[in-house]
Formats: C-alpha cells, sequence, structure tokens
C-alpha cells in the first residue's frame, strides 16, 4: 500500500512479533501431534490445547491489524494456516494412527515373550506402565489413562473372553486392529 506515492513497510517490531508467535503455534501443533500420538494424558492435552487457543487468538488478534494496516498477508496468515492443518491432522485422527502404525510392530516383538521389562519403558511412542499376561493375551498398560487403567492387548489365537467396556470392577475389551484390542480396567 502506498501514501502520498510512498509504500508502507511493515514495521520490524511487528515482524519480529509475529514471526514468535508463529514459532509457539508450531511448536504447540508438534507437542500436541506428539501427545496425540502417544495417547497422552488429558492434562497434556488439555494444556497444549489451552496454551494453542490462546497463542491462536493473540496471533489471529495482531494477523487481523497486520492485514489491514501492513497488507502483511503470509506474515498474518502462517499461524491460522498451522492451527487450521492441525485442526485436520486431528479430525481424521492422523496423529494416533501413526503413533500406532509406528508402534505396532514392537508392541507384537515384546507380545512374543510379553514379560514386564520392570518399570515404565517407551516402546515406538507409547509409554508402557506395565506389561502382564491375562485372560490368554497380553496386555500393554500404557501411561495416558487418568481414571481407569487401560492400553492394548494382543490375542494372536482368537478373541478376549469378555467384549465390550466393562460394566463394573473388571477389564473388558473392544476391538482395535485384527489380533489387537483396547482395554479398559475398572477398578
Amino acid at each position: 500500500m502506498s501514501i502520498g506515492g510512498e509504500r508502507v513497510r511493515t514495521p520490524r517490531w511487528f515482524v519480529g512479533v509475529m514471526g514468535l508467535l508463529i514459532l509457539v503455534v508450531v511448536v504447540l501443533c508438534l507437542a500436541l501431534c506428539w501427545v496425540l500420538a502417544a495417547q497422552g494424558t488429558f492434562v497434556a492435552k488439555a494444556l497444549l490445547w489451552a496454551a494453542l487457543v490462546g497463542f491462536g487468538l493473540v496471533s489471529a488478534a495482531l494477523g487481523l491489524i497486520g492485514l489491514v494496516r501492513y497488507h502483511a498477508i503470509q506474515l498474518c496468515l502462517a499461524a491460522p494456516l498451522f492451527i487450521g492443518g492441525l485442526a485436520v491432522l486431528v479430525w481424521y485422527e492422523i496423529p494416533e494412527r501413526a503413533g500406532w502404525e509406528i508402534t505396532r510392530g514392537i508392541l507384537e516383538d515384546q507380545a512374543v515373550e510379553c514379560v514386564h521389562p520392570g518399570e515404565r519403558t517407551r516402546l515406538g511412542v507409547y509409554l508402557v506402565r506395565f506389561i502382564e499376561r491375562r485372560d490368554g493375551g497380553c496386555l500393554f498398560y500404557t501411561e495416558g489413562a487418568d481414571l481407569d487403567r487401560s492400553g492394548f492387548a494382543y490375542f494372536p489365537d482368537g478373541p478376549p473372553p469378555v467384549l465390550g467396556r466393562p460394566q463394573g470392577p473388571g477389564i473388558g475389551y473392544e476391538s482395535f486392529d485384527g489380533a489387537w484390542y483396547r482395554f479398559t480396567e475398572n477398578s
């Protein structure tokens, strides 16, 4: 835009602030993708979503000012586009599916022995609390369940004895991927 034949330059402070906001939004998007892929805790997901909403609103407000005043289109649309891209990934559950695809083979290898490694360990992208042979399968209790104990169960020789969510104290299995099931154990 020109005023009296002179082009209005985007101030350095604005470029710096928007650059920092874009960087923070990108880091939050990547962190949220990791937490979703790794079946992170509800608290971690809530904090990351809240931070992303906060920084997203700030970048949208400043971006609107930058669009109107400085016509800095690319700089002002970057953060909303990253957030929109994350929304598409989350909508189609791509982080969760990617985490599973990365980890499935590692869990299958571990399920052959089905031996508890002694302490929490990372298998693929999942943090596994412990491993247990139960109901004819191998259960991987994963980090992330805040109220109930849950995780992945491998039943290569047939389905588990109980399908569906547990009605009271006990364990229930839901079909997930071939010989793999998701389980929830109520105390």
